[in-house]
């Protein structure tokens, strides 16, 4: 290994102490031959191939070169476990998936002693000493017969309890004795084991491995060290119980004199404080905003009990009495309409309303803060969930409640505030990896500052050459189009599809010739092309629903030469929509969690596919993402933890902590099939009313775009109502005006393209060479063109002889510029339409009264 550096590795305390020799360094440093050869030596001398991408082969054994004996054969590896190193040899160990399952096998254990091999599936120093160890345990009957082997993937346990156990870092492994061959009662997370010893197991060390472990075996009632070298060591006999409760019992009775000491401190300051604050009172130097507040402490600082001083608490509502005080004002403006509508749509849609809870939770939760606008409104209507959720009071109340009593610290640092940070990161990690159903295993989750800064991540680090393709829907967010600017400065392609040339593209026998499923150029030695496939699990313009296991089609189309990548954008689809991903074969997924619940804004997320991670190509370092840096020569070495590469900076560490209250809010409601149930109850009616609406003569009022109308709308259609209004005649009628009109009105809907343009336009029938060209036309950044025009035969497509131009001719006092213009007339056509989006605060009362709003103000409107 002389002449390629060791590079420090992920370490859960926060420091790099495990050394791995797979992480890229950028070039020689100045330490000098001996520590560090340039780059391309080094990797020569290990047969490290040019492409990164390329595995590192070691000829050297585990001991010395010679071969081993195996007892027991491995067991064929399972073909959906192809790439995924850690399913390896399975059956050595037992799995161990969360904490409780972790004390219940040390207490279960047919066996005196049990071993905790710690991994991570993106660690490579793990990923290198796997396989060495797993050789040693499959040619030693003994080892296996003795000890108990469980396998523990960091990233599923709580990383509190984690550093408990003696893991900092990683590769590592920990011994138990079992509690029933101690004496011990049951552990448990009131009562967490404690390793008799921790070893450190890289790749240079496994070597040691067999050796400690007999001497554990050896030595089943001694106690037990490791020396400098890495070695186990029997150190005398072990403590009894009564020693390890003695022990235990006065580490408690230090801790409770500790608190003690400390509560006494603060109550002394607290008391202190609350004199100052009288005094300040009695003498007017407080200012009157303040003294209330302070009036309400006595001198010890607390807060005096009785009826003058009492806080009525909040009521629960039985659910009649707050019903009939939310809805009452809406009875008022609507009268028995509105009442048997209501009743109407609650016997169709029973899914509605979270059980009964809407009716309770909306006027306190959201209704607060959506007052009338003008007298003669009932109240707004927030009807623009896909543009952001909206954040409820008592979430609102839980975050600043911890904040004001917790201090949270720079998660980068080791101290009391900074661990905490850590931890609370790491579980609020944990909670949304649960919640889309994604193993710790096969997802990395990097936060990002938003869904858009995920997709620029993904387009920073693909990796581009010049044979990729970026095929991509065409009614994806304009922050995927963007990109295609990555591939072409790569060299590479693009090309944006339709559903229906995604399903040819899908279900062809063979490729076309835009099919960019060939090997690269003969003589390649760069490895495979990779390209990228984007689409949106639901199009934030008109909310239509595209089907998930095109991801695992499209990878199917892959060659050795050349891999196809899936991209998943999920920011619309995720605030309504249940996103499963242990069924989901892509590669990358982008979210966002102000459309989820509102607050915080500015923070999204990327899910990477654990294996996708090595791929990624990342070029500026800084920050928390780099190890090793030094400034005066181009050396640097990144981290291994993927979120700890590819997040830059210190991330934004409240925003985070806070989005379990977000999440906790989703539970409450029954999560996220509870909220898919009462928005699709809330479109399937909104739907219908508006497409019902008709002007005097017939002519509908409203042309919804989307999928509403298919057989399978609840599982091709989301909560969007995309339309455009209609004058009686047909002509499209100002969507800029209805923004205008709704807003003073108090409804929150948006207008325009909604940054979906591909959309829009093949709704609206808009060419792109009409778009460009309004290039020229815009003076100024704030230009607002609506609409652009065209022209189109009048009537009927019909035969025009020269006999019927002449009469045209003669009745028109229009300067023609040539005769055939006499059968054409002008329109316009519109760049935009209305979006009303839907979500999981949404109420019918919102619904109704925009169909309400449209019918009273829109009925036989004429175009201006």
């Amino acid at each position: 290994m002389m002449g390629m550096l060791y590079n420090p590795g992920y370490c859960l305390a926060g420091k790099c102490t495990t050394r791995c020799p797979f992480r890229n360094v950028s070039s020689a440093s100045s330490l000098g031959p001996r520590l560090l050869a340039p780059a391309r030596k080094a990797q020569s001398s290990l047969n490290f191939s040019e492409n990164p991408r390329q595995p590192l082969t070691v000829t050297h054994g585990l001991f010395g070169g010679k071969k081993e004996s195996s007892t027991a054969t491995a067991p064929p590896p399972d073909p959906a476990d192809a790439g995924k190193w850690w399913k390896l040899n399975s059956d050595l160990f037992t799995e161990v998936h969360d904490d409780d399952t972790f004390y219940n096998e040390l207490n279960n254990s047919d066996k005196t002693f049990i071993a905790v091999e710690w991994y991570a599936p993106w660690c490579k120093g793990c990923e290198k000493s796997y396989p060495e160890v797993c050789k040693l345990l499959r040619a030693s009957d003994n080892l296996r017969s003795g000890i108990k082997f469980l396998k523990v993937n960091v990233e599923e346990l709580p990383k509190p309890m984690v550093r408990t156990q003696g893991v900092t870092a990683l590769p590592r492994m920990s011994l138990y004795r079992a509690p029933s061959a101690a004496g011990l009662g049951p552990c448990s997370k009131a009562a967490p084991p404690r390793p008799i010893a921790v070893l450190d197991i890289p790749f240079s060390k496994v070597k040691n491995l067999k050796q400690s472990l007999t001497t554990v075996l050896n030595n089943p009632d001694a106690a037990f060290a490791v020396d400098p070298n890495g070695f186990i060591m029997a150190t005398g006999p072990a403590l009894s119980p009564e020693q390890i409760d003695k022990a235990s019992q006065k580490r408690k009775a230090e801790a409770a004199e500790l608190e003690a000491g400390g509560a006494s401190i603060f109550e002394k300051l607290k008391a202190a404080a609350a004199r100052a604050l009288h005094w300040k009172v009695a003498c007017h130097e407080l200012p009157l905003s303040q003294q209330a507040s302070a009036q309400g402490l006595d001198h010890s600082g607390k807060q005096p009990s009785g009826p003058a001083h009492a806080t009525a608490a909040p009521s629960n509502g039985t659910g009649n009495t707050a019903s009939s005080s939310y809805l009452a004002p809406f009875v008022r403006q609507y009268g028995e309409s509105f009442t048997k509508a209501r009743q109407d749509f609650l016997q169709r849609h029973p899914t509605y309303g979270y059980k009964g809870q809407i009716d309770e939770l909306y006027p306190k939760e959201v209704g607060v803060r959506m007052k009338p606008l003008r007298d003669g409104q009932v109240q707004q209507h927030y009807l623009d969930y896909t543009g952001s959720s909206v954040y409820t009071q008592s979430q609102l109340e839980a975050i600043f409640d911890e904040l004001r009593n917790n201090m949270f610290g720079n998660p980068h640092s080791q101290n009391p505030s900074a661990s905490l940070s850590t931890d609370r990161i790491d579980e609020v990690r944990r909670r949304i990896l649960r919640h889309f159903n994604a193993d710790p295993a096969d997802w990395q989750l990097v936060f990002t500052r938003s869904a858009t800064g995920a997709l620029q991540l993904v387009g920073e680090t693909f990796p581009w050459s010049g044979s990729s393709m970026f095929r991509y829907l065409r009614t994806n967010h304009n922050s995927v189009l963007g990109i295609r600017e990555y591939a072409i400065q790569h060299g590479g392609s693009f090309q944006a599809v339709d559903e229906s040339v995604v399903d040819e593209w899908l279900v062809a026998a063979a490729s076309s010739p835009h099919d960019h499923n060939n090997p690269p150029a003969e003589g390649s030695t760069e490895g495979p092309t990779y390209s990228l496939f984007g689409f949106p699990a639901e199009d934030n313009y008109a909310g239509v629903k595209f089907p998930l296991d095109w991801a695992k089609a499209v990878k199917q189309r892959s060659t050795e030469q050349h891999k196809w990548m899936v991209l998943v954008d999920a920011a619309a689809f995720v605030p309504t929509q249940p996103l499963d991903l242990s069924k989901l074969d892509a590669d990358f997924v982008d979210i966002t969690f102000y459309k989820l619940f509102g607050y915080p804004t500015g923070l999204g997320a990327l899910l990477v596919r654990t294996e996708a991670v090595p791929l990624l190509r990342k070029v500026f370092w800084g920050g928390g993402s780099v190890a090793l840096a030094t400034p005066g020569d181009n050396f640097h070495t990144m981290k291994c933890k993927p979120s700890d590469k590819l997040e830059d900076g210190t991330v934004s560490f409240l925003d985070i902590i806070s989005l379990r209250h977000g999440f906790d809010f989703l539970d409450k409601l029954g999560g996220v099939s509870q909220v898919q149930a009462h928005t699709e109850a809330l479109r399937s009616w909104t739907y219908d009313a508006l497409s019902s609406l008709r002007h005097s003569n017939g002519a509908p009022m409203v042309e919804i775009y989307g999928m509403h109308a298919h057989p399978d709308r609840k599982q091709r259609q989301g909560p969007i109502l995309n339309f455009q209004l209609k004058a009686p005649d047909g002509s499209p009628l100002s969507y800029r005006t209805f923004e205008r009109e709704a807003a003073e009105a108090g409804f929150h809907v948006r207008t325009g393209a909604e940054c979906n343009p591909g959309a829009c336009y093949a709704y609206l029938g808009v060419r792109e060479s009409e778009v460009e060209a309004l290039a020229g036309e815009k003076e100024g950044c704030d230009d607002d063109i609506e609409f652009v025009q065209r022209s189109i035969p009048e009537g009927p497509p019909k035969s025009i002889h020269s006999s019927e131009h002449l009469a045209a001719l003669a009745n028109s006092t229009i300067q023609l510029g040539h005769p055939a213009e006499i059968a054409l007339k002008w329109i316009n056509v519109p760049l935009g339409s209305v979006r009303v989006s839907l979500g999981y605060m949404s109420t019918f009362e919102d619904s109704y009264a925009l169909v309400d709003f449209i019918r009273t103000n829109y009925f036989d409107r004429q175009v201006s």
